[in-house]
C-alpha cells in the first residue's frame, strides 16, 4: 500500500525550505506590518490574539524608547 504523495525526500525538502522561506520574510517585517499581515489574513482584530498581544507590546516598547 502506497504511504502517501507527501511523504518522500524531495517533498518534504520543499516544505523545509519555503518554511525557511516564510521565517526569513517574517523576520524582516516590522511588528506593524505583521499586524497588516494578521489583518489582511485573517480579519481587523480576529484571531492571533497572543500573536496580536506580543506584536503590539513591541510596537508600544518602541515607541517609547
Amino acid at each position: 500500500m502506497a504511504r502517501g504523495i507527501n511523504r518522500g525526500h524531495q517533498r518534504r525538502a520543499e516544505l523545509a525550505e519555503r518554511a525557511e522561506a516564510l521565517a526569513e520574510e517574517r523576520a524582516a517585517r516590522t511588528p506593524a506590518q505583521q499586524v497588516a499581515v494578521l489583518d489582511a489574513r485573517l480579519g481587523a482584530g480576529v484571531g492571533a490574539r497572543k500573536e496580536r498581544a506580543k506584536l503590539a507590546k513591541e510596537i508600544e516598547a518602541k515607541q517609547e524608547s
